[in-house]
């Protein structure tokens, strides 16, 4: 059967979103480039000293981040729930398993619909601003900047979002559990290693590896690289390589392909998918709670009776045993938790 019908199945549930990406991306770059054009000339029209001290930076930045990015990263992670975790919470997916599609074909498309508006309405707007500002009296700003970095790392930042959210969507058996997971899973690789540094320091004074391997790990944390800046500070900064998100988009293509082939819909509604996983998501939940809740314990302790070092010690295990009777009352409910929506 053409595949023609389930691009269009997708396509009718996901262009109110793809719109309102495009209508920020709008926004993001060429409207705030113009907008930005007028601000340089009338700054240095009434004050030019001051204005040239910061005007390099402020020219770099047209082609970096903005608040619109927030929004775009939200819209993405939105997409990718409407086209798996509503499906599973609402019971379409039931309907949409019975047609005659590959399952593997089923997900290429959910992250084709997703990836391909957005990279190409992404690069119609870049260029549109690199175009404005390079022909404009400021374009010699942009000589030092490395373009095809700053084009690329914050588009492979929002694949790779989007990408990483539908993956998360093939484990989760709703809407809910997709998005919680996706924002704990986000900063998981930086979170842990912070938790787990915090309870060294307190309990051995000795947290600072973990400390500097937090740093190391936040090249793990998809968002990151949208909010990259082309400017003099970070412009050549080898913290972000486009080989990173580049790699883990294709990771997660593959494995949320052939997850998606083993999806149970028996479980449609619960938290997980796959039963298998319920025991190591129970324990790193309860852990992970427990590692917040001794930082939140000690966090209590006044900060003239910190010096000795055994008052935080008693206040965070106060705070990780409140937090781990918590975490375990939670988790019961979690996993015995079943949520549908009658859809129409």
């Amino acid at each position: 059967m053409s595949v023609k019908g389930l691009i269009r199945k997708e396509w009718k549930q996901s262009r109110a979103i793809l719109l309102m990406i495009a209508l920020l991306f709008l926004f993001h770059f060429p409207i705030r480039a113009m907008v930005s054009l007028e601000n340089w000339r009338e700054e240095i029209r009434l004050n030019p000293t001051e204005a040239m001290e910061y005007l390099a930076w402020s020219v770099h930045s047209s082609l970096g981040m903005s608040v619109f990015s927030i929004g775009i990263l939200i819209l993405l992670v939105t997409l990718a729930v409407q086209l798996i975790g509503s499906e599973r919470s609402t019971r379409r997916q039931d309907f949409a398993f019975a047609l005659p599609y590959k399952r593997r074909m089923m997900f290429f498309v959910k992250w084709v619909i997703g990836v391909v508006p957005t990279s190409v309405i992404y690069s119609l707007t870049f260029a549109c601003t690199y175009l404005l500002v390079n022909s404009s009296e400021f374009g010699f700003h942009l000589e030092g900047v490395n373009i095809a970095k700053a084009y690329f790392l914050p588009l492979l930042g929002f694949v790779a979002t989007y990408s990483f959210t539908l993956l998360i969507g093939t484990i989760t058996g709703e809407m809910i559990s997709q998005i919680a997971l996706t924002f704990i899973f986000t900063i998981f690789p930086v979170g842990i290693l912070l938790l787990l540094g915090y309870f060294f320091d307190i309990n051995f004074n000795n947290g600072f590896l973990l400390g500097r391997m937090s740093e190391e790990a936040a090249r793990f944390i998809w968002p990151i690289y949208t909010v990259y800046n082309p400017t003099t500070a970070m412009g050549d900064s080898e913290f972000m390589s486009v080989w990173v998100p580049a790699v883990a988009i294709i990771v997660f293509l593959v494995l949320g392909q052939w997850l998606y082939e083993r999806n149970h819909s028996e479980y449609n509604g619960e938290f997980l998918i796959f039963k298998q996983l319920e025991p190591f998501f129970r324990v790193g939940i309860i852990v992970c709670f427990a590692l917040l809740g001794g930082m939140v314990g000690s966090g209590l302790v006044p900060w003239s009776l910190q010096s000795g070092g055994a008052l935080m010690v008693v206040f965070y295990w106060v705070g990780a045993s409140i937090f781990t009777y918590l975490s375990y009352l939670l988790t019961k409910r979690l996993f015995s938790m079943n949520i549908t929506i009658k859809g129409k």
